[in-house]
């Protein structure tokens, strides 16, 4: 092997080891993304859930994992929602639907976005592992 191909396999070498870590970054990303969207779409249901319904009302509310209790209505129109960082807001059940429509549309045209940076990426990885086989299979073994 010359000196000249030990570079570009060294240099292809550590390419494909930071597009592969980019790639689980990449992948983390998206994960957290698609459960936060989740998370925001149980709530939404659950405020559609709350619609139409009368105070004193009693219902069953989805809590996640599949488990419901059952709850009175105490205040159908009004929802305590938290904006981060520990603060909570009152607020209308019709502005925190349009709230979590809003953050849910958000949040979905991000993943698509990390979706597509993710595929870029994906591709240069395949290419990288594409050029590292061929260099690889130029080379000739000692005594060959």
């Amino acid at each position: 092997m010359t000196e000249e191909q030990q570079q570009v396999l060294q240099k292809l070498y550590s390419d494909q080891k930071m597009v592969e870590s980019n790639l689980t970054l990449q992948q983390q990303r998206l994960e957290v993304i698609q459960a936060y969207t989740t998370n925001l779409k149980m709530g939404l249901d659950v405020l559609k859930e709350l619609e139409g319904r009368e105070e004193g009302e009693e219902i069953l509310m989805n809590v996640g994992g599949s488990i419901f209790v059952q709850a009175k209505v105490v205040s159908p129109d009004r929802v305590t929602r938290t904006i981060g960082s520990g603060v909570s807001i009152e607020q209308s059940t019709v502005e925190a639907k349009k709230d979590l429509e809003v953050t849910i549309g958000t949040l979905q045209k991000q993943y698509e976005q990390e979706s597509e940076q993710y595929k870029q990426m994906l591709a240069l990885h395949q290419e990288i592992t594409s050029k590292l086989q061929q260099l690889a299979g130029t080379m000739k073994q000692p005594g060959e």
